[in-house]
C-alpha cells in the first residue's frame, strides 16, 4: 500500500507538468504560425523554471547539511562492479546496517571505488558507513573511519537483516503522476487557448491579383464568414464603390445573385468585389469557400 504524496510533491509535480506541456506547445505553435519570439519562449521556459526550482531548493538542501550524519556499522551482503576498466568504478553494494541500539535494515548504495581498492570489499565484511537519520537511503561508505571505529569493525559480527523491506525513498506515488498530467495537459491548452484563432480559423487564399497595366482598381473585401450579400454590407458596399469608381450600383446586386447561384464553392467565407478602370470598367467578384474559389465578371454595360 503506498503512502500518500505530499502536497509539496504534488505542486512540484502540476508545476513541471505544466512547464512540460507549455514548452512543448509553444515551441510547435511558434514553427507552424512562424513566430520567433513564441519558439524562444518554448526554449527559455524550462530554462527559467529549473532556475526557479534551484533557487527555491536552496533553504532545503542548506538544512539537509545541516544534519549531523548517524554512523554505522554495516555488513557487505552482496556487491557488483559497473563495466569500466580503468580509475574508479561505480559499484552496486547491499547492505545489513546496523545502527546501535536499534533493529537493523537493507539498504542498497552505490559508490565509486578505485580498481586498486576494489578486492577490499567482499560479501560479509563489514564496514563504517554514515546516514542522514532521517534520509537512511543516503547511506555512504566512511573511508577513512576513526581508530574507534575501525576496531569495532574490525571485531562486530553483524546478522543479516531480512531481504525485504529495503529501505530506500519513499515513492511520490499516484497523486504524482495524476499532478503531473493534469499540468501537462492545462499547460498545453493555455498555449493553444491563446493563439487558438491563428492555428485553428482557415485563411481564404490571396485573391487574384489584376495584371499588371496602366489601368487602377478598386477592392472591396467583405468577410471573412459573412454572409454576403447582407443587406446592410451590400448598401455601404455599393455606396463606396459608387463613389470611388463610378460604377452604376444597380449592377453590383446582379452580380452577387448571379455569383450565389453559380458559383460552387460551398458556404462563402469571403467576397472581394473589384473594379478596374481602363478604357472600360470591369467589376470582377471573387468568392472564398470550404469547396476553393471561383469569381465571376460583370460584363461591361
Amino acid at each position: 500500500m503506498s503512502s500518500p504524496t505530499r502536497p509539496a510533491a504534488l505542486l512540484a509535480g502540476f508545476l513541471g507538468g505544466g512547464v512540460a506541456g507549455a514548452t512543448l506547445s509553444a515551441f510547435i505553435a511558434g514553427i507552424v504560425l512562424e513566430k520567433a519570439p513564441l519558439i524562444l519562449f518554448g526554449v527559455g521556459l524550462p530554462i527559467g523554471y529549473g532556475f526557479l526550482v534551484f533557487v527555491a531548493g536552496i533553504p532545503r538542501r542548506a538544512r539537509e547539511a545541516a544534519v549531523v550524519p548517524r554512523l554505522a556499522l554495516a555488513r557487505i551482503e552482496s556487491l557488483r562492479a559497473g563495466g569500466t576498466e580503468t580509475g574508479d568504478v561505480p559499484v552496486d553494494f547491499e547492505l545489513t546496517i546496523a545502527p546501535g541500539g536499534e533493529p537493523p535494515f537493507r539498504s542498497r548504495m552505490t559508490a565509486d571505488v578505485n580498481l586498486v581498492d576494489l578486492p577490499r570489499y567482499r560479501p560479509g565484511d563489514v564496514l563504517v558507513v554514515a546516514y542522514p537519520p532521517d534520509r537512511p537511503w543516503r547511506a555512504t561508505i566512511v573511508p577513512n573511519p576513526t581508530p574507534e571505529w575501525q576496531h569495532r569493525a574490525a571485531e562486530a559480527v553483524i546478522r543479516p537483516a531480512p531481504e525485504s523491506p529495503v529501505v530506500q525513498q519513499p515513492p511520490e506515488g499516484r497523486g504524482f503522476a495524476l499532478a503531473g498530467c493534469t499540468g501537462l495537459l492545462l499547460g498545453a491548452a493555455i498555449v493553444l487557448g491563446l493563439f487558438r484563432v491563428e492555428l485553428f480559423t482557415p485563411q481564404p487564399p490571396p485573391a487574384e491579383q489584376p495584371p499588371a497595366s496602366s489601368s487602377s482598381s478598386t477592392t472591396i473585401t467583405v468577410g471573412p464568414r459573412q454572409a454576403f450579400p447582407d443587406a446592410e454590407e451590400l448598401r455601404r458596399t455599393i455606396e463606396l464603390l459608387a463613389a470611388t469608381a463610378q460604377v452604376p450600383p444597380d449592377r453590383i446586386p446582379e452580380l452577387a445573385e448571379q455569383a450565389t447561384s453559380v458559383l460552387d464553392v460551398g458556404w462563402p467565407r469571403s467576397w472581394q468585389i473589384t473594379v478596374t478602370r481602363a478604357d472600360v470598367t470591369t467589376v470582377r467578384l471573387t468568392v472564398t469557400g470550404p469547396g476553393g474559389s471561383a469569381s465571376l465578371v460583370l460584363p461591361p454595360g
